[in-house]
């Protein structure tokens, strides 16, 4: 068996030495998950109880996690050099450049702001399509504990950031049909997210649909205020007056200059 190892955290907690993927119970994915978001750092033995079971913790936790290494090692032998090295304060799994989809993914968004950042738009696009190719499905998957469900949330921040500024991008070369197909199942999946809805606004009034832009607010308004008794944020509000102000305010992509200053608001 050949020796190329991929680890994967972007969908299912996944190993792949050669052509094979290894088989993982859920408990080592829970490990692997807590050693991977920290590749080529030490995880202490308290930190790896705390992420994989939380509290209460089992009987014997410390000796539990020596369980779960010497599994995850035995998963391992089919790769030459075992990932996992053992320290006085717990273990480190190293990884190389190239090994893990959240390196690669943390190092395309990067590049694709780079290119966004000196108007590079169709190139930085490519970027963005590139990177968010990587994911397969919710992050951390099969991974279980409090510490994967807090991970697990902020990757999928990561990934929904990177989302918003691909659509900005859309937004400028005017790709409106492209831009409605994806955002449409996002703002149903995020209803409350501000920044996805101004996006979508933008998009479907500078394709022509202004009664559809504004029904959208509207109902975003109405489960802003009925859930959480708040209107929605200014720039928001703004954008749907320049809607309502009709063509002659109208500046095309950049959901007219908002859209890219919005903060996305945690309610």
């Amino acid at each position: 068996m050949g020796t190329e190892i991929e680890f994967r955290v972007l969908g299912v907690v996944e190993v792949r030495a050669g052509m094979e993927w290894l088989p993982l119970s859920g408990k080592q994915r829970s490990l692997l998950a807590a050693l991977l978001l920290q590749a080529n750092r030490t995880v202490t033995n308290v930190r790896l109880m705390d992420s994989v079971w939380g509290s209460p913790l089992p009987v014997s936790p410390e000796t539990r996690v020596r369980t779960l290494v010497s599994e995850l090692r035995r998963a391992f032998e089919p790769i030459h050099h075992n990932p996992i090295t053992t320290r006085p304060s717990g273990y480190l799994i190293r990884i190389e450049q190239g090994q893990l989809d959240l390196d690669t993914f943390t190092a395309t968004v990067a590049g694709a702001r780079h290119k966004r950042s000196h108007g590079q738009a169709e190139s930085a696009v490519e970027l963005y399509d590139r990177a968010l190719g990587l994911w397969t499905g919710p992050a951390l998957g099969g991974a279980t504990g409090p510490n994967a469900e807090a991970e697990s949330a902020r990757l999928e921040e990561m990934r929904l950031s990177a989302q918003e500024e691909r659509f900005e991008l859309l937004l400028q070369l005017g790709r409106y049909a492209e831009l409605t197909a994806d955002l449409t199942p996002l703002v149903m999946e995020y209803p409350m997210r501000e920044r996805l809805h101004a996006q979508l606004m933008a998009a479907l009034h500078d394709s022509g649909r202004r009664s559809e832009a504004l029904d959208l607010y509207m109902g975003l308004r109405k489960r802003l205020v009925t859930e959480l008794g708040m209107e929605p944020m200014p720039e928001l509000q703004q954008l749907q007056q320049r809607i309502l102000a009709g063509p002659a305010d109208r500046q095309r992509g950049h959901a007219w200059g908002l859209v890219p200053s919005m903060a996305t608001r945690r309610p």
